[in-house]
């Protein structure tokens, strides 16, 4: 008796081994993109929170020299863990100073950038190596404090162009860090990237 033609043009559906073999396929290259694809959101949440903050540092710089008035971008941690910061202008003359922004005397002049605790944002990473970006050892200092920019931390930007100098540190919270370093002397804002494994930071274009 010979084997009966199916209806389907001579196409045939897939057998019970072939569909198995496909699903596992499938569920392969999940396993294998899906943690990708976390890593990849974590950077470029990362990189996101990085330029933000370094397009406030350029706006603080434009306004210092633009309206000839020292300009400060003002760091403030709340009880949270979260932190945010905002362009503030000097109204009296004495520099930027905390009591004058509470009183209205030193105005702010920008939006406030507000960075969640334990999301991308300020931070270091804990537990881990981390290199001084200078290039003498491990990062020292105080490893819950990532906004280096004297007590007040508070970065000062001068109608000349100078400049706290400052740098502030990034995090993902799991491998991956940023720091934006501010040059006292010129006012320039330079952006460097570090991973878990790396031997030491390494410049980027942000």
């Amino acid at each position: 008796m010979e084997p009966r033609e199916n209806g389907g043009g001579g196409q045939r559906g897939f057998s019970l081994a072939e569909a198995a073999a496909i699903v596992m396929v499938f569920a392969i290259i999940a396993v294998v993109t899906v943690p990708n694809l976390g890593e990849a959101n974590r950077a470029a949440a990362l990189f996101g929170a990085a330029a933000r903050l370094q397009g406030l540092m350029f706006r603080c710089r434009a306004y210092a020299i633009m309206n000839q008035r020292s300009t400060g971008l003002v760091f403030e941690r709340r009880a949270d863990s979260s932190w945010r910061c905002y362009i503030a202008a000097d109204g009296d003359g004495d520099g930027i100073l905390r009591r004058d922004i509470e009183s209205l005397t030193d105005p702010v002049v920008s939006e406030i950038l507000e960075f969640a605790p334990m999301t991308a944002g300020l931070g270091i990473l804990q537990g881990e190596f981390v290199p001084d970006p200078s290039g003498r050892g491990r990062l020292g200092g105080d490893l819950s404090d990532p906004v280096r920019a004297g007590r007040g931390d508070i970065i000062t930007f001068t109608p000349q162009g100078h400049a706290t100098p400052s740098s502030v540190y990034l995090t993902d919270h799991r491998a991956r860090m940023r720091v934006l370093r501010v040059y006292g002397g010129t006012g320039r804002v330079n952006s460097l990237v570090w991973r878990s494994g790396w031997s030491g930071w390494r410049r980027t274009a942000l």
